[in-house]
């Protein structure tokens, strides 16, 4: 497996990042104790988590795993903060209150003393950034965490928070997690320059477009049961025909050149300037065995043409900023997971 160095941190991570969203729903533990441990064999060293993926479930599980193959001190873990994990007003965001139980519920979840990489999975408009990033500075003087991170901010403010960091000698954001796939290239026109200008890291959430490039759905008004689109509608809205149509001509040059498509769609994201890993989240165990070689797989010049051509560079045929309000302009949205 690859390694590419994360942004300014000098940490050496795998192109690929594990996905850990899945299990405890609908990936049962005991797969998902396999995948863990095949995606470590297989090279991967970064696993990534949030305090929401299946209402903490997926942080026991990979604390768990992680307990029981002794390999916590050979990966980097990583987890989130911002969606709602309770009912209460204090239960949400980006409040130095929040944050703080946030990082020790995860810590407990995941049986560990440290978190290496921790995310604010959403910017919060309601709270001063100094809030949030002297919370952060805290947890690392702590040693609860080690390095901080974003997830699908506004380029501007991920800036401000630089600025921030830089003013009250807070530890800088090493990372931004956006969206990025074939179907939704919208963060090669701010996100993606930014990143590269300070020297962030950054790594990609979604490189199969949600299971459409993989080849998952023909129809997107009838969703198969038990698929990712079927559960929600913010996961459903992401699903549209001229997606689909791309991913029948991406699997179409998959096939002609000895590939599957999901393998291909990875492997193309892992080929675009500033990308350091893409995250993975296979439900099965044959998932992650399809998509490993994907770090190695090694695209033309005509390939990377060829698809520029079925969505140009900064395009997009999907939406998956739909999680985040100020992409369209408005801040408050509706709570989701990823």
């Amino acid at each position: 497996m690859k390694t590419r160095r994360l942004g300014r941190s000098g940490l050496q991570v795998s192109t690929l990042a594990l996905g850990t969203m899945n299990f405890g729903h609908p990936t049962e533990k005991r797969e998902a104790l396999q995948i863990i441990d095949a995606a470590i064999d297989g090279g991967i060293n970064l696993l990534d988590c949030a305090d929401v993926y299946a209402d903490g479930k997926s942080e026991r599980i990979l604390g768990e795993a992680l307990k029981k193959n002794g390999k916590r001190r050979q990966v980097f873990i990583t987890s989130k903060v911002y969606w709602p994990t309770g009912s209460g007003p204090n239960d949400r965001g980006n409040a130095r209150h929040r944050i703080i139980k946030a990082c020790e519920g995860s810590l407990e979840r995941l049986q560990t003393d440290w978190i290496d990489i921790y995310f604010l999975h959403r910017t919060d408009f309601n709270v001063p950034q100094e809030e949030s990033l002297a919370a952060l500075d805290l947890l690392v003087r702590q040693g609860k965490i080690r390095y901080t991170a974003c997830s699908t901010h506004p380029a501007w403010r991920t800036v401000e928070a630089l600025w921030i960091s830089d003013k009250h000698h807070f530890p800088k954001f090493t990372c931004e997690q956006p969206p990025y796939n074939l179907l939704d290239r919208r963060a090669e026109n701010d996100i993606i320059p930014m990143c590269r200008a300070y020297d962030m890291g950054i790594i990609s959430w979604s490189p199969l477009a949600q299971g459409v490039l993989a080849g998952r759905y023909s129809d997107a008004a009838k969703l198969p049961k038990g698929s990712r689109g079927a559960q929600k509608t913010v996961y459903a809205d992401r699903i549209t025909p001229q997606g689909i149509s791309v991913a029948a001509k991406l699997t179409d040059r998959a096939k002609r050149s000895g590939h599957t498509p999901a393998r291909m769609a990875v492997a193309w994201v892992l080929h675009q300037r500033g990308i350091t890993a893409a995250i993975i989240g296979p439900r099965k165990l044959a998932h992650l065995k399809d998509l490993l070689p994907a770090a190695e797989l090694e695209l033309t010049e005509e390939d990377l043409h060829h698809f520029d051509r079925l969505v140009p560079p900064g395009r997009h045929v999907s939406d998956h900023f739909n999680t985040a309000g100020w992409r369209t302009g408005f801040h408050s949205v509706s709570p989701a997971t990823i």
